[in-house]
């Protein structure tokens, strides 16, 4: 289903993660499911702001780890505003009322283990530093991790975050409020306001544990580059070693930091989906034995234990659905 008004307000609904991932701008997403119910439906809405600025809002009802690199040229602030359990973005653990700024080109990397609703709100870079200017006086520093966390006094963080809510609320049910560029304005700048409000707890430099993440982050986000260059490979863990120049237990570590799950899991995890993305979109003549031991299964009974409990159905039954002729 979509949903399109002549407001620059766009929301659709998806069955399928692959599918929202690529309906994200400003940012190339990939998610990975935990687990995948019978009926999957998450949401995602778009609401164009002024001078190219976006608020975009995703609601996801499967548990998941996410990956993305935000592209040049904006600044992005992710701000969760509800979840059936704690989230954990780029290693930090953060909940409504709070936010993590993301600079431009950063890679974002969270671990959601419940359904949840959040907001990334986006702004181009000059538009951003001008408003800093404007607000504060000086640009904001460039920072060299991927993003930094901004707790501040509750009263701050909510109030963007019910300002969000209610955006949300409107442009649902009275879109045509939003239609006028005097209103897009208004509302970007209202945004932008509460958003320096609520970096005014932004440290100046990482701390300890910052640091860490941040090296362990580059260590993840760099066996990430590797995975993504040969999706079509089985890989292990001593690939991943060696692709990064760490030990295992330095791989172990960063993965459990930044994603709450080992290299082996998240392997797995991946090797999972890719072998149902190959099954959605196989043809006829196609074997799910083939299918799984060129992605480095060779346990097929464990495969297709594995598969079922985290897909909610068998590899066999995936693939007949492709083979469906598509309904008219």
């Amino acid at each position: 289903m979509e949903i399109r008004q002549d407001t620059g307000i766009v929301e659709r609904q998806f069955h399928d993660l692959d599918e929202m991932a690529a309906a994200i701008l400003h940012a190339d997403v990939e998610f990975v499911p935990l687990a995948t119910p019978a009926q999957m439906n998450s949401r995602l809405m778009r609401i164009d702001l002024d001078e190219s600025a976006s608020l975009q809002l995703g609601e996801i009802d499967v548990p998941h780890l996410a990956h993305a690199v935000s592209h040049t040229g904006v600044y992005q602030l992710g701000l969760p505003l509800a979840s059936t359990a704690p989230l954990v973005w780029n290693g930090h653990s953060v909940e409504r009322g709070q936010a993590l700024l993301y600079r431009p080109g950063s890679e974002m990397q969270a671990t959601v283990p419940g359904p949840d609703r959040c907001a990334m709100f986006t702004v181009p870079l000059a538009r951003f530093q001008r408003t800093m200017v404007t607000l504060w006086g000086t640009e904001l520093p460039r920072f060299p991790e991927n993003c930094r966390v901004a707790r501040p006094a509750p009263a701050a963080g909510a109030q963007l975050t019910d300002t969000i809510d209610r955006v949300q609320r409107v442009a649902r049910e009275d879109p045509g409020s939003l239609a006028s560029p005097e209103a897009r304005r208004a509302l970007t700048e209202q945004l932008l306001g509460l958003t320096v409000q609520m970096l005014e707890g932004l440290p100046d430099r990482p701390a300890e544990r910052e640091r860490t993440l941040l090296s362990h982050s580059r260590i993840v986000a760099k066996a990430e580059e590797f995975m993504r260059a040969r999706l079509a490979l089985p890989l292990y863990v001593a690939d991943l070693c060696q692709a990064t120049s760490v030990s295992e237990r330095t791989l172990r570590s960063a993965f459990r930091n930044v994603y709450g799950v080992g290299p082996n899991r998240f392997l797995k995890l991946r090797r999972l989906n890719q072998v149902r993305r190959v099954l959605q979109r196989a043809g006829s003549g196609t074997l799910v034995s083939e299918v799984a031991t060129r992605h480095g299964f060779w346990d097929l009974g464990r495969f297709a234990g594995d598969y079922r409990r985290l897909f909610g159905e068998s590899p066999s039954q995936t693939l007949r659905r492709s083979e469906e002729p598509p309904r008219p």
